[in-house]
């Protein structure tokens, strides 16, 4: 058994493949993972030398508030956190292990799923271990949603002593504008579509957080054309629903689902469509709920409030 085969990330795609509660979608692209983990993909391998540093740093990481706090990351990340985690940023070509396969990252899942959180502790593993001067974009459809990223990814950081601050010496400055890592120069700057000038901005990673409830493209694209210089670039597109049909959330999922399908060919996305395979009698199948909420099926406290929320709908 490899480091791979032994992750978090490839025991949660082994339990949940055969498992009704994972949706299709999410069993293709898990199939896909496994075997990359299990050595068969001749262009793609898990390093072994990424897994080991993002365990590292889940495991100084603190959680700041809520049913775990005070635990480390890596005792509290679940199944579809590490393999998001894991996929993204430790996929990586076989020739070159210093690039990562994925360019984009794409994440539909329902609200109380730690969408906000999980994208805020991908931004603190990569400020952490990016090159130097690496500028990183949260996007959204408004200040206050652009904030919340900022703010999520402040409050690990203050919670976490050990990657904070060094014998009293802060290592991170927090300012309303933006957050930097002191000993590289890296930054992340959150960003509104309503109010923040996109274009012309040299990106390396951005986040495009609720792109649900985006009018348009405009934002995503302005973030993409700006990462044409950048080695290995990445972007995360995360969203929940919206009861709009046109938005860019939409346009990605049907994207998304014609690559796992294999209709169309794009080996740079990785994406998790936490999605119900149907959608009739949600009223009380319980299927569909376990399907779109994928925490719920771990932390029992979850699922008893969506029940309960479920039945005042």
């Amino acid at each position: 058994m490899t480091k791979a085969t032994s992750s978090q990330a490839y025991l949660f795609c082994k339990k949940s493949i055969r498992l009704k509660t994972t949706p299709k979608y999410v069993k293709l692209q898990m199939r896909d993972f496994m075997r990359i983990c299990e050595g068969k993909d001749k262009k793609y391998v898990v390093s072994e030398k990424k897994l080991a540093q993002l365990k590292g740093i889940l495991k100084l990481l603190i959680m700041p508030k809520g049913l775990k706090a005070g635990q480390t990351l890596y005792e509290c990340t679940t199944g579809y956190q590490w393999l998001f985690y894991t996929a993204i940023l430790c996929t990586v070509y076989r020739a070159k292990p210093e690039k990562r396969r994925y360019e984009t990252g794409v994440l539909e899942i329902s609200r109380k799923n730690f969408k906000t959180f999980s994208v805020a502790t991908l931004f603190i593993l990569l400020i952490l271990t990016e090159p130097p001067e690496t500028l990183m974009y949260s996007v959204a459809p408004d200040g206050a949603l652009s904030k919340l990223v900022k703010e999520a990814l402040a409050s690990i950081l203050r919670a976490s002593p050990m990657v904070y601050e060094h014998k009293g010496k802060k290592h991170f400055k927090i300012l309303r504008d933006y957050i930097e890592f002191r000993p590289n120069r890296s930054q992340v700057v959150p960003l509104s579509y309503s109010t923040s000038r996109l274009d012309g901005r040299v990106v390396s990673v951005y986040l495009a957080d609720e792109i649900g409830a985006l009018p348009n493209s405009y934002a995503i694209e302005a973030m993409k054309s700006g990462q044409v210089t950048s080695p290995n670039k990445l972007g995360i597109l995360a969203s929940t629903k919206y009861p709009t049909i046109q938005n860019p959330l939409e346009e990605e999922v049907v994207f998304s689902k014609r690559v796992l399908d294999g209709t169309e060919k794009d080996e740079s996305r990785f994406s998790l469509l936490y999605e119900p395979d149907k959608t009739k009698g949600w009223e009380t199948d319980d299927l569909i709920l376990k399907q779109a909420n994928p925490v719920a099926l771990e932390i029992p406290e979850i699922w008893e409030d969506l029940v309960k929320k479920r039945a005042r709908a």
